[in-house]
């Protein structure tokens, strides 16, 4: 096909209506739902009603004691690391690699993150972890970018060899697992994002869960205060005197959102099956070209939840950039597919770069090594949705139909010397 075929060039548009793969799904059973709560309460204080029954299933299909809903995955974050006493002094070794909410809470609580490098498929290399280690290392927090695992085997190892604490991110990862596992149960502690765009969406809120009874007990007492932390709290602790008035912060969610995602719990273990399926089929199309390969490797330990199907394009070798790619695809009316830029290494961010505190001021950097991992990817990385829908003439099945045709058009133009 000729470039000038190319709506890029002049040629006519692929697609009259832009084309997104659009989520949360909105179902009759989550209006339902959302409705009956607002004639329920708009607020709720305690562990009752629809935040019960979300932090209770939600626990239990990860196997774990303790769930707590929070504001975001933010909030979720600073109340782990607050629950396992981290502050001023201490230092967490963070992936560099990653969405930069895994890191800012530390900040906070006046401790530092210090950034260790990724493997070339996106995940918290090991080897990196253990050149990090310093006397004022007290824990590792990993995140299972775009929903691909870790490889938790050596990073939990590494914790419990060096008495460290291991908070798990994964925030891109409901529903994967690893050896058999799921995600956020190999830790101290496991933390989930419910924003908008998350497989389990919220809108926005956050989730923490553990097995341990004082570390939800302290979660809770940085922001849940009065009504939930006098009913939860063990009484016999000493941190109860405080459960009137907490810390200081309120990072309850909002039962209008918690009720949405409460009705999308019951399908994630036959969406996470859908999206093997829907990716493999979009890892056929895309990755059938030279220089273009699958940001992660298959392996039989891992389930991926897919938050998003990632490639990289050496330029070399498919004779065009992903700048000139995702440029020729967008034009064609085709959205989806695009440059991953909030999610950048964060050493590029200048708090990483002159870290700053309201708690301390820093001594220490939080820049200690080259992140050549993280920078390639970063600078190599393009992504698509994976879509929950895998039926002939579904949703989700025309999405991948429609990738196609958009994908062999512009690849076919590019590769044109006319």
């Amino acid at each position: 096909m000729p470039k000038h075929n190319l709506a890029i060039y002049g040629g006519k548009k692929l697609f009259k209506k832009d084309m997104v793969y659009d989520w949360p799904l909105i179902t009759p059973a989550a209006e339902k739902i959302v409705v009956k709560q607002m004639h329920s309460s708009l607020s709720i204080y305690n562990k009752s009603g629809i935040i019960a029954e979300f932090e209770d299933m939600f626990a239990a299909i990860h196997e774990r004691k303790y769930g707590l809903l929070t504001s975001s995955g933010t909030a979720a974050l600073h109340s782990a690391f607050y629950a396992l006493g981290i502050g001023p002094n201490d230092e967490v070794i963070c992936p560099d690699y990653t969405f930069f909410a895994t890191a800012m809470p530390l900040f906070q609580l006046g401790a530092l993150p210090v950034l260790a490098d990724c493997d070339r498929h996106g995940s918290l290399e090991p080897s990196e972890i253990e050149k990090l280690i310093t006397k004022k290392t007290k824990a590792v927090a990993v995140t299972h970018m775009w929903g691909h695992p870790c490889d938790m085997s050596k990073i939990a190892a590494i914790c419990k060899k060096n008495n460290l604490f291991l908070v798990e991110d994964c925030s891109h990862a409901h529903g994967a697992r690893y050896n058999n596992k799921s995600v956020g149960t190999f830790g101290d502690i496991g933390i989930w994002s419910l924003q908008g765009q998350k497989i389990i969406a919220a809108g926005e809120g956050g989730i923490l869960l553990t097995n341990n009874r004082e570390l939800y007990d302290k979660a809770q007492l940085l922001g849940h205060f009065n009504k939930r932390a006098i009913q939860e709290l063990d009484k016999a602790a000493s941190y109860f005197q405080y459960a009137v008035t907490g810390t200081g912060l309120k990072y309850r969610s909002h039962p209008l959102g918690i009720a949405f995602a409460f009705t999308q719990l019951p399908h994630l273990k036959e969406w996470i099956k859908i999206k093997q399926i829907n990716a493999k089929r979009i890892e056929n199309i895309i990755c059938s070209c030279p220089g273009i390969t699958p940001l992660y490797p298959h392996s039989t330990k891992i389930i991926n939840s897919y938050y998003a199907f990632v490639f990289l394009i050496d330029e070399d070798m498919a004779g065009f950039s992903r700048e000139d790619l995702v440029k020729a695809v967008n034009a064609e009316g085709f959205l989806d597919l695009d440059i991953p830029k909030s999610t950048a290494p964060l050493h590029g961010f200048t708090i990483f770069q002159k870290p700053i505190s309201p708690v301390v001021k820093y001594k220490d950097a939080c820049i200690r090594k080259q992140f050549p991992n993280a920078d390639f990817i970063y600078e190599h990385a393009v992504k698509v949705s994976v879509p929950v829908e895998s039926k002939k003439g579904s949703r989700g099945d025309k999405f991948i139909n429609d990738l196609e045709t958009v994908w062999n058009k512009v690849i076919d133009g590019l590769n044109s010397k006319n």
